[in-house]
């Protein structure tokens, strides 16, 4: 069977015009795949971050399909349709998530914490930078070696201090990872006891530069290492943990390296030197596709048998589409300042600098 592709945007506003063709080529599939593009809308929509009564109606952000956006010094939120509900501009730092969004300066402190309308949702005490992830409210304390986590109305749940800085970090409903710049690789349940915690070690120098932990928290996996940098997987259960899988990588990334589960906990993505790293955790199995840059997203699409992959090489993105579990079906480049990707099951939203983009992926099973 074939699978056809051509991808086409144009993006107006600050952007004059980019085109983007994902090329059409014979691939051997189970049935005809494509892309179709839905549709293209421009952020021009811009309010003042400090504004608690935006101009879409409240009841607007509550709908199904709403999705964040931090796309350079703009952030807000959007629909499935392409409407734009929401178009912030700050030159500070931003944190948002489908229910939530800060910003704050590089002195935050007592930073309030919004719903996607803009009404207050928690102030969380102290200083540092809040990091949300889902519905979860983390504070990064100054110093580099600690963390919190936030409940409702702004209660501290937990605080996790170390000797050495945080250089990886990850969560998911069923707790968070940290790895820190001495090698040493902590994961611990939303209630913040540890559930284990260790040095994975093998090689010459130790330091965790990514770490990941899925949905339903059985698994953790992290990019460790330099001079014989390697891939763990590492499995708990029972108040135990155990390597069940690891494997040397090629070279050294000397920064910090893409590591992420796909949500049906199927396959994990870890960024090496050169190549993104796909483990299939059903078959114990790793392979991979050659990059050439920084792993900025790789989507997920539970079930289905393609997913998406971009990549930023300085001011050059590349677009990929992979099929399960390591084929790689059509790659694009484009050039932008910023750019974002976000795969839910059959469709694709590209943020490129001032515009947002649609695609369906049609075909799927």
């Amino acid at each position: 069977m074939n699978i056809k592709a051509n991808l086409k945007y144009v993006l107006t506003g600050s952007i004059a015009f980019l085109a983007i063709y994902m090329f059409v080529a014979a691939k051997p599939m189970g049935s005809d795949i494509y892309f179709e593009p839905a549709w293209t809308t421009n952020l021009e929509n811009t309010q003042d971050p400090g504004e608690t009564a935006p101009k879409t109606p409240p009841e607007a952000f509550k709908q199904a399909g709403v999705e964040a956006f931090m796309l350079g010094e703009r952030y807000g939120f959007f629909t499935a349709d392409g409407k734009i509900l929401s178009s912030y501009a700050t030159p500070n730092r931003v944190s948002a998530t489908p229910v939530a969004w800060a910003t704050y300066p590089e002195d935050a402190r007592d930073t309030i914490v919004r719903t996607p309308d803009g009404s207050p949702r928690m102030t969380v005490s102290g200083s540092g930078f809040v990091h949300l992830d889902g519905d979860r409210t983390f504070l990064f304390l100054p110093g580099g070696d600690a963390v919190s986590q936030y409940g409702e109305g702004g209660r501290l749940l937990w605080t996790r201090e170390h000797i050495a800085p945080i250089t990886a970090f990850n969560s998911s409903p069923a707790g968070t990872v940290m790895g820190y710049a001495d090698g040493y690789l902590a994961c611990v349940a939303p209630d913040g006891t540890e559930r284990f915690g260790f040095y994975p070690g093998g090689s010459d120098r130790e330091v965790i530069f990514g770490a990941a932990l899925s949905e339903d928290g059985k698994l953790t996996a992290c990019v460790s290492g330099i001079d014989r940098q390697r891939f763990i997987l590492v499995r708990a259960s029972g108040g135990q943990h155990k390597i069940i899988y690891h494997t040397y990588l090629k070279g050294n990334l000397r920064r910090k390296a893409f590591v992420d589960f796909e949500k049906g906990g199927n396959f994990a993505f870890f960024e090496s030197d050169g190549r993104l790293g796909i483990f299939d955790c059903k078959k114990n199995e790793a392979s991979g596709i050659p990059v050439y840059g920084e792993v900025v997203a790789a989507g997920e699409c539970p079930g289905a048998a393609l997913f998406m992959v971009l990549v930023k090489n300085g001011s050059r993105y590349t677009l990929s589409a992979i099929e399960r579990p390591d084929h790689l079906v059509a790659s694009v480049n484009f050039n932008a300042n910023d750019a974002f990707l976000i795969q839910r099951e059959g469709a694709i939203y590209l943020g490129t600098d001032g515009s947002i983009s649609r695609i369906d992926i049609r075909g799927l099973k």
